[in-house]
């Protein structure tokens, strides 16, 4: 996947200026796999930061005036770069850009439904913008996603460095309290490789929600209805015997509701991806998101910290162009 990503960078369409840097979390093997697509590049090595800390190490060497984060199963579209130089050019009031993160094309049956659910309104509720394409304009930290977000140096602010995912979103509601201007662009767009089975997706999901909860905690401020629904349909659900016991059979009332949105939902993907036969997957899928991710959420709630180790940098031949 990190050759993928390399390569997609190498073929770029008419880019601007730029310069790659990149930090292996754990396999020395990175190092060689990076200099066979760009010799120049600024290589770190770390073997148990969290994803904050690492991008935060690399944040720290880039010279470029606007700072594009890509995950290695995250390859771009040809026209990115140049997509990402336009947009900065034309609204100069903007310091934060981003786009879509889409399913790669090729991808498994399990992979398609999986990006469609999280693409969904019933599925992914508000930051679904980060998994499909919707209408340009001024937005907010539910339209990014790290795999695909670009911030201009001058407004740029730490990571904070402990978080097990979501550090994006700290950062962005960070952002936003200075009245830092965002906008998304559907064309701006990274290919987002989708967890292959069901073990690798509700991990994902679980990490998500964890993610959130400790951003929660870090800004309370930023806490949304939507991102605390799945745990508190997970606490329903959990209480339902004993609310049926007391309220009678009216007390599955809101069971119902739920998932007859969560089977026409299902029915609204398989119909997009013109495969009856993806309801089932589709319906399992969003439930499991919601369980997984809401679990998620209850858990970051939790207060911990892990300690940041120091980064060891592997040599590289000095850039002598100033990239975009």
């Amino acid at each position: 996947m990190l050759h993928d990503c390399l390569r997609s960078i190498e073929d770029q369409v008419d880019p601007p200026a730029y310069e790659v840097l990149v930090c292996s979390d754990g396999d020395h093997d990175v190092e060689a796999a990076v200099r066979e697509h760009f010799p120049d590049a600024v290589v770190g090595f770390v073997s148990t930061a969290l994803p904050g800390a690492a991008r935060n190490l690399l944040v720290d060497r880039a010279r470029g005036e606007l700072l594009l984060f890509l995950d290695d199963d995250a390859p771009l579209r040809p026209d990115a770069l140049r997509r990402l130089d336009e947009l900065a050019t034309t609204h100069p009031e903007a310091a934060v850009f981003g786009g879509p993160n889409d399913t790669p094309p090729g991808a498994s049956r399990f992979q398609a439904v999986q990006g469609a659910v999280l693409a969904s309104l019933v599925g992914s509720g508000p930051v679904r913008r980060r998994y499909g394409a919707h209408p340009p304009g001024h937005a907010d930290e539910r339209f990014f996603i790290l795999c695909n977000l670009a911030v201009r140096r001058s407004v740029m602010v730490p990571f904070v460095d402990d978080l097990v995912c979501a550090e994006e979103n700290a950062m962005l509601t960070e952002l936003a309290r200075k009245h830092v201007v965002m906008f998304y662009d559907p064309d701006l767009v990274a290919y987002h490789e989708r967890r292959p089975t069901w073990r690798g997706f509700v991990t994902q999901m679980h990490k998500y929600g964890r993610g959130r909860g400790q951003v929660t905690l870090l800004h309370p401020s930023s806490l949304r209805p939507a991102f605390v629904a799945p745990s508190a349909l997970l606490a329903y659900v959990a209480a339902s015997p004993l609310l049926t016991l007391w309220l009678g059979p009216v007390a599955l009332a809101p069971l119902a509701v739920y998932l007859a949105c969560v089977g026409l939902s299902s029915l609204v993907i398989a119909r997009t991806l013109r495969a009856l036969s993806a309801a089932p997957l589709a319906f399992a899928l969003t439930v499991a998101l919601h369980h997984w991710y809401g679990a998620g959420v209850l858990r970051g709630l939790v207060p911990s910290r892990r300690s940041v180790p120091a980064l060891e940098w592997l040599d590289r031949p000095e850039a002598t162009t100033a990239p975009r």
